[in-house]
């Protein structure tokens, strides 16, 4: 049904699980797409109570795809306004979602992990933004999620610093739900989320209603800027080169240009 990811819904728990472990479960367009899609159908089927959502394989998701960066206008406001949308999909879901975070959230996917209502993480999880490593000024709502989620002060060494958040510092936080041992990632998740299933589905459809129109009210307004910003750092010499020396597997060597 889907290219980009695997779905099942056993006993009112959906699973959305981002499928493609060769690249870390990096996003495509194609990717983003469908992980809108999959929680707009999440949020109308009356089977589905609770939702979570990880990634096959190692990690979670290592956010765009860094090869194709390397193609011209692959970076831009259009592709910037989608992975905004992809990453608030979980906040517009009427249902509880749940983020298991096997390894890292980096980049857009780290958004989508911010974006949802619960994160279980390890003690080797790690969320990390790694825009700015990449030359670029950040999409998928990221900057919006961690100011929420933290306060400005927070939001501004995470985006700046880029430096990954592993699992008892995210707990300490506040950005983990709870920290477990790898070995019980899965068995942690679907506790919570049988937990969440036990509860009134309309209360707490009402209280995601309230969470996106009050505290994301504004978030049109914000990814109209973000999604700029984003396709103007993609146009800079810069981007090309941290690209460059990525795909080169060396140190950039920024320039301001």
């Amino acid at each position: 049904m889907y290219e980009t990811l695997l779905y099942d819904v056993k006993d009112g728990i959906a699973t959305i699980m981002f499928n493609r472990p060769e690249v870390g479960n990096a996003f495509s367009i194609k990717a983003f797409w469908e992980t809108i899609e999959i929680f707009e159908h999440c949020g109308r089927d009356e089977n589905v109570r609770v939702v979570v959502v990880t990634g096959k394989g190692k990690h979670f998701c290592a956010g765009g795809d860094v090869k194709a960066m390397a193609t011209k206008g692959y970076i831009s406001y259009e592709n910037a306004k989608v992975t905004a949308a992809m990453s608030v999909a979980p906040k517009k879901c009427r249902k509880p979602v749940i983020a298991m975070v096997n390894g890292m959230a980096a980049g857009a996917g780290c958004g989508l992990a911010l974006g949802c209502d619960f994160r279980i993480m390890t003690e080797k999880s790690a969320l990390l933004t790694a825009f700015i490593n990449i030359g670029l000024s950040g999409d998928s709502g990221c900057f919006y999620h961690l100011y929420n989620l933290l306060g400005l002060a927070k939001a501004i060494e995470f985006m700046m610093l880029s430096e990954p958040v592993r699992g008892e510092e995210a707990w300490r936080l506040g950005l983990a739900t709870q920290v477990v041992a790898e070995e019980r990632l899965s068995e942690a998740t679907l506790a919570l989320a049988e937990t969440l299933k036990a509860k009134p589905p309309i209360a707490l459809s009402k209280q995601k209603q309230l969470i996106y129109d009050e505290f994301y009210g504004d978030y049109q307004a914000y990814i109209e800027k973000e999604a700029r910003f984003f396709g103007e750092t993609g146009e800079t010499a810069d981007h090309m080169e941290a690209v460059t020396a990525f795909l080169e597997k060396r140190v950039p060597l920024f320039k301001g240009r």
